[in-house]
């Protein structure tokens, strides 16, 4: 049953956080911390994590405040890296999609405009009604649409860009590999479903998938989205969790590829994927060294539970891929 929370100050709610049994070693140093950041990622996101298993009340049992901005800077530390890393596939992405259309369909000057034209791409099957959907309401193939009055119903994507940001403007028709780059990650996933076979082989080959792992690479990128959508907006990544979706096959073929989890997919199995895609050493060496701290601190249990709802409790799982 949905419930309503009544507005606290930040130090009623380290007396109420104090009845429950959490401890402070510093409580100047929360007070400003809960100013700064999110209440609810800091506490409430961790919250399962640390709750004392022999209490039938949400009490803690030998927990410190400290230990919940532990497993915070932790996860914003993962978000940072994981950010990274998804964005430097979307850039290869973009740059594989636009070149290899581009030397197939725009290699004139007269034919420079070719990409936004959906005759050059694959329409899905109509049974396909997701897929059918999002190519006919792809922003590269809407068009211009005006009012009786003269003012504009909808714009075309050419349309929309011709003046902002600056670099389209100077273009009277700006090729494909400069206006690719205002698609966010959602779009270009749809549009790298669209392209004609041989393209789709040319940006697989660029990413070291043969032909025959489209499907696991179209699931692949449709995680990835996910998750970058999930870094975008602040969210828990060490808790993300993303259930199979049937009209992705369940993510069967990337499942065999990259040896997931038959369950929901969770962060390590995010890392996998990147992995097969770049590497992952920095977030490797990210999850090691708050493991080394977090032991140091004599808080290793707690390393090992948040590193368990990642996807494995073992820190030897995490440093070989």
């Amino acid at each position: 049953m949905p419930i309503t929370k009544e507005h606290k100050s930040i130090e009623d709610r380290i007396t109420i956080l104090e009845n429950r049994g959490l401890k402070f070693r510093n409580k100047q140093r929360a007070i400003c911390i809960l100013t700064k950041y999110n209440y609810f990622d800091i506490i409430n996101g961790f919250e399962s994590i640390l709750l004392s298993q022999s209490s039938p009340t949400k009490m803690f049992d030998d927990v410190y405040f400290e230990d919940f901005y532990d497993l915070y800077q932790f996860d914003m530390c993962l978000k940072k890296h994981t950010l990274f890393l998804i964005l430097d596939i979307e850039s290869r992405l973009k740059t594989s999609v636009s070149y290899h259309f581009t030397g197939k369909y725009c290699d004139t000057a007269a034919k420079t405009l070719e990409y936004v034209n959906p005759q050059n791409y694959c329409t899905p099957v109509p049974n396909d009604t997701h897929l059918s959907k999002a190519f006919s309401k792809h922003e590269l193939f809407e068009t211009t649409q005006r009012y009786n009055n003269g003012t504009f119903k909808s714009k075309s994507f050419l349309d929309r860009y011709n003046k902002k940001p600056a670099y389209m403007g100077q273009y009277q028709k700006p090729p494909f590999w400069v206006a690719i780059k205002q698609l966010t990650f959602g779009p270009l996933y749809y549009l790298f479903l669209f392209l004609d076979n041989n393209t789709q082989a040319k940006v697989l080959n660029d990413f070291n998938f043969d032909s025959h792992d489209l499907k696991a690479y179209q699931q692949a990128m449709f995680i990835l989205n996910k998750m970058r959508n999930e870094c975008a907006h602040l969210e828990l990544v060490s808790r993300f969790k993303l259930k199979h979706d049937k009209n992705l096959n369940f993510f069967a073929e990337i499942i065999a590829l990259c040896n997931l989890s038959k369950t929901d997919i969770c962060y390590r199995d995010v890392l996998k994927i990147l992995h097969a895609l770049g590497s992952t050493l920095h977030i490797r060496i990210a999850i090691g060294l708050f493991y080394l701290k977090m032991s140091l601190k004599g808080r290793r249990k707690i390393a090992q539970k948040i590193l368990g709802k990642m996807g494995r409790k073992s820190i030897y799982e995490w440093l070989v891929l």
